[in-house]
């Protein structure tokens, strides 16, 4: 008799996370969805394997709005960044993001549209949420996005911004941030919808993360949109 062949452990598809970027993007809003999804994908509880990658419009570089330079990993043409599980639009200098909104043939409004229509999760922190809020795909959500752009969505009447500023809302399968620390939060409660409690905590506990500020203040009233200012 032959013997029995051993069944082969069956490898679950990976879970591709995006980050479109831009020059002048905020660094911590692409840092922070990096670093914990990074953790993420050391966790054994997790039972598939996590690629993240920057996508730009070509080869190259980019520079953050405090002068970080860091490497293009894809480009937006690229055929293995077209499908992902979840795309994350970040903010930046208003500069950079009235660029994008006013190019209505712009690279990265298109890449975000097309990404975020096929991805399982659609994302944004601080001001990404009026990038993302340009491509349609928060039409019928109620989103946040940082204190100071609150008053920037006139031209989405579509889209609801909730009152009170909190940390991440999620609506549907769209989940926005807040302003810049958000993130944090927000990739945190990604986890925790993606992987499971378990994976959240073992993540926070990997990172230390148990914020306690040593400043305490309130979150001021929003003016007039900032991006206006740059028109």
């Amino acid at each position: 008799m032959l013997p029995k062949k051993s069944k082969q452990k069956q490898l679950l598809p990976h879970f591709l996370i995006v980050i479109p970027i831009f020059d002048g993007v905020d660094l911590i809003d692409i840092a922070a969805p990096r670093e914990i999804f990074g953790w993420l994908a050391t966790d054994d509880s997790f039972q598939r394997d996590v690629i993240i990658k920057y996508v730009g419009r070509k080869e190259g570089t980019f520079t953050t709005n405090n002068g970080v330079t860091i490497t293009v990993e894809a480009t937006f043409s690229d055929a293995d960044v077209q499908q992902p599980n979840l795309i994350w639009v970040p903010g930046g200098c208003p500069k950079a993001l009235n660029t994008i909104i006013k190019d209505p043939k712009s690279p990265y409004t298109a890449y975000v549209k097309s990404a975020g229509l096929k991805a399982d999760w659609v994302c944004s922190v601080c001001e990404g949420a009026i990038l993302l809020a340009n491509t349609g795909l928060l039409n019928g959500h109620t989103i946040t996005t940082h204190w100071a752009f609150v008053n920037c969505f006139g031209n989405y009447p579509e889209v609801t911004v909730i009152n009170g500023h909190p940390r991440y809302v999620k609506s549907g399968n769209r989940v926005t941030g807040g302003g810049i620390s958000s993130g944090l939060d927000e990739a945190f409660y990604l986890i925790e919808l993606i992987a499971g409690t378990a994976s959240a905590i073992n993540v926070q506990r990997t990172m230390q993360y148990y914020p306690n500020p040593p400043v305490k203040s309130v979150i001021p009233d929003a003016g007039t949109c900032p991006l206006n200012k740059q028109q």
